[in-house]
């Protein structure tokens, strides 16, 4: 029972409940609508899974074989945040940036260190929530029109008394095994041990009351903790437990200190451990069991991996598939799906509520599938879709289970790609973007990327190898790689078409061959003379007996990169792959390989920029100019038969997409892509080719920008591009033009 303070209240269009990655997206993207968003937090800052102590990965590299990865919309914008505003490298400073995010949006108020006591609902709709906030020891109560449970727990639903489940599904089949859901007394336990160097050597005695042995763990996590050491033995490092029974429970204080006693005493690195000291030991750093509101459907890990296409579908998720309850934090004992999955609308509703709307965790689904749904990058994507729908429903005066029908879906759908938030596994069709009825033109362009100058970043060795590359082409002939192979060589080699999801997986094989090297070489010429069967990504398979090495150019053409071979069998199941693509870990492009193919390929023409896709898929789908210094501004141009009618205009650049975001927050080094377009005008071409400027921008720092006009008639369109962030080309994927 509430205490009978007096209550103070707050009304807002949106309460969300819960300030992590998934929350802070969903009252950032109602608040852009106009909404006003009451968001509330119980811990003293932002970030959630992402903030101390539990510092969860916002991703994994292997969460899918797709090069190109990275979401799009609204998440995307965080990256230049980070970059910009973390200058410590700390998860101090990385929480600093999500205060700051959310503090320009002036319609959002936001309240920390407040918990969530009370929901009152009626007729199937929550009136009001009640928390206390414990710094001021004082109560609020929040009304809302819309409820969004971020909470990770699904408090708002347990608390309301809605139908829901908790706890391990008895009868769920894991993929992949064919076996149930292990259940007994699940002993699951993680927490953050932080080691220093001491002054001089030191023992440990391990305390009576420690009951547990380390060895008694599973063999992954002890590896794990190892693994972690062998890299750097100062600093933090995550201890987990994993036991499918026991008959003591686990906590943070007896897991570190039966640790502790292994490596100081048992381990193969206790004479190593000698000047070291344990100096704290953080709280419980696995997520509790989740309140999983009955919505529509209920999620299980086979819909995940089944990657269906769903009518309803709002948001594209991409996460390992969680095998057990505990080592949440590491990709061990988890499974990469070779593609993203679905996330329909109707996992997203609450069965018996109205008015709410369960993101991540919270959503309807099973216990292990809500791990994969309460991933922050996966969150971020279903917060984002709610912000959205929720401007819908309060415009339209509808619900949202009306709007997620068939007749209103499409309406979710144009509302989303129209703020470059990618939903359905097989894309989405504007057919109001005039510019697809447009012819292009630029002022120059990437023609071959294997002939361009350049430097070399990095240079490869190996016995095995794949290049990725792209095809437009209906046939090719040969290939002329860039290669260091000594004299006596013998490279056979495979030409391979892409496979699966955006054609990411080398597939079926076009051709086989081998060259035996007679001299020292730096160029290795490949015999094809093949018909392609689909253009898109495609691979060259090199494997040889002796070593040779693969030089890697400095910022790579996007669509060419080296997979290398495996150089050992890793403890993770992932997707059946014996290689690992080679991609920046940087705010600059990706190294690349060079290679020749013919006839030469049309894979970064201006018409790229007309289609309905603002990222790679299958194709790189993206204009490139020619290396500049810009001295002179390189452009893109767009020009239709009769005067269009136009209000808004908008740009999606190239923000380098196979860049995924360290597991651990860091200090990276420049402030943006180098990809990025920097600064560039807009002009309108009236009848006689005469121009206007209508538009300049300085010091952009976003790969999608939008711009609204007053209504005006135009026969053509130009982008001037003056600058990037550091690239020596301009690089546009997308405008898109409206009436």
């Amino acid at each position: 029972m509430l205490n009978l303070m007096k209550i103070s209240s707050v009304r807002s269009d949106i309460v969300v409940v819960g300030g992590g990655i998934g929350g802070i997206c969903a009252a950032i993207s109602a608040a852009r609508k106009g909404l006003t968003v009451s968001l509330v937090e119980k811990n003293t800052t932002f970030g959630g899974k992402l903030d101390y102590p539990r510092r969860h990965p916002f991703d994994f590299p292997s969460s899918t074989p797709q090069i190109y990865k990275r979401e799009t919309g609204l998440a995307n914008e965080l990256w230049e945040k980070l970059f910009k505003n973390n200058q410590e490298g700390t998860y101090v400073s990385q929480n600093r940036v999500f205060h700051d995010w959310l503090r320009q949006e002036k319609l959002i108020r936001f309240f920390l260190s407040t918990d969530v006591e009370e929901v009152t609902s009626e007729k199937r709709k929550i009136l009001r929530i009640v928390g206390r906030n414990r710094r001021l020891n004082t109560s609020i109560a929040f009304l809302g029109k819309f409820f969004v449970d971020s909470s990770g727990s699904g408090i708002l639903s347990e608390l309301a008394g809605f139908a829901g489940d908790k706890g391990l599904d008895i009868n769920e089949t894991l993929p992949f095994t064919g076996k149930t859901t292990v259940f007994g007394k699940q002993t699951t336990c993680g927490c953050l041990i932080k080691i220093e160097k001491s002054e001089q050597n030191s023992s440990f005695v391990c305390p009576e009351w420690v009951r547990i042995k380390w060895e008694e763990n599973e063999i992954t996590p002890r590896l794990n903790l190892l693994k972690s050491l062998d890299s750097n033995i100062q600093g933090y490092h995550l201890v987990e437990w994993q036991s499918a029974t026991g008959e003591n429970e686990k906590d943070p204080l007896h897991l570190a200190l039966a640790a502790w006693d292994f490596l100081k005493n048992r381990s193969s690195v206790s004479n190593l451990m000698n000047n070291f000291k344990l100096v704290s030991i953080s709280e419980n750093v696995l997520p509790p069991y989740s309140y999983r509101a009955e919505g529509e459907i209920k999620l299980t890990l086979n819909d995940l991996v089944g990657a269906n296409n769903l009518d309803d579908s709002v948001a594209l998720g991409r996460s390992p598939i969680s095998q057990n309850i505990s080592l949440t934090f590491s990709e061990q004992n988890s499974f990469s799906l070779t593609r993203p999955f679905e996330i329909p609308l109707r996992s997203m509703l609450s069965k018996e509520c109205k008015n709410l709307f369960l993101n991540g965790s919270s959503a309807s689904s099973s216990e292990l599938t809500s791990r994969s749904l309460g991933f922050p990058n996966v969150a971020a994507q279903m917060g984002t879709t709610i912000g959205n729908i929720s401007y819908l429903c309060l415009s339209q005066n509808r619900l949202p289970k009306t709007l997620g029908k068939k007749g209103y879906i499409d309406q979710i759908k144009n509302e989303l790609y129209k703020s470059n938030h990618i939903f359905s596994l097989k894309g989405f069709k504007d057919y109001d973007n005039l510019s697809l009825e447009a012819e292009a033109s630029a002022s120059s362009t990437l023609d071959d990327w294997g002939i361009l100058e350049g430097s070399v970043e990095r240079t490869i060795e190996t016995t095995k190898c794949l290049i990725q590359f792209p095809v437009t082409s209906r046939q090719i002939e040969k290939l002329i790689a860039n290669l260091l192979v000594s004299r006596g060589s013998s490279l056979s080699y495979k030409l391979l078409e892409g496979s699966g999801y955006h054609k990411s997986i080398a597939g079926m094989c076009l051709h086989t061959g081998k060259v035996n090297v007679l001299s020292d070489q730096n160029k290795v010429e490949f015999e094809c003379d093949v018909q392609v069967k689909q253009s898109g990504w495609h691979f060259l398979e090199i494997v040889s007996e002796k070593q040779f090495r693969v030089p890697l150019f400095k910022d790579g053409a996007v669509g060419y990169i080296l997979h290398n071979q495996k150089e050992k069998k890793l403890n993770s199941l992932t997707y059946n792959s014996d290689y690992l693509p080679i991609v920046t870990n940087s705010q600059r492009p990706s190294p690349a390989p060079k290679l020749e193919i013919f006839p030469k390929q049309s894979s970064f023409n201006p018409c790229n920029i007309l289609n309905h896709t603002f990222c790679p898929d299958s194709h790189p789908g993206l204009w490139i100019s020619k290396p500049t210094d810009f001295k002179y501004p390189e452009f893109v141009e767009l020009e239709w038969n009769d005067e269009q009618n136009i209000s808004r205009i908008d740009l999606s650049f190239d923000p380098t997409y196979e860049f995924t975001y360290s597991e651990e927050t860091k200090l990276e080094k420049a402030l943006n892509f180098h990809s990025l377009v920097k600064d560039y005008k807009i002009y309108s071409l009236d009848v006689q080719k005469k121009s206007k400027l209508i538009k300049t921008v300085s010091n952009n720092q976003l790969a999608f920008r939008s711009h609204v006009f007053e209504p005006f008639q135009a026969s053509g369109i130009e982008i001037e591009i003056l600058s990037t962030h550091g690239l020596n080309r301009a690089q546009i994927y997308q405008v898109r033009i409206y009436a």
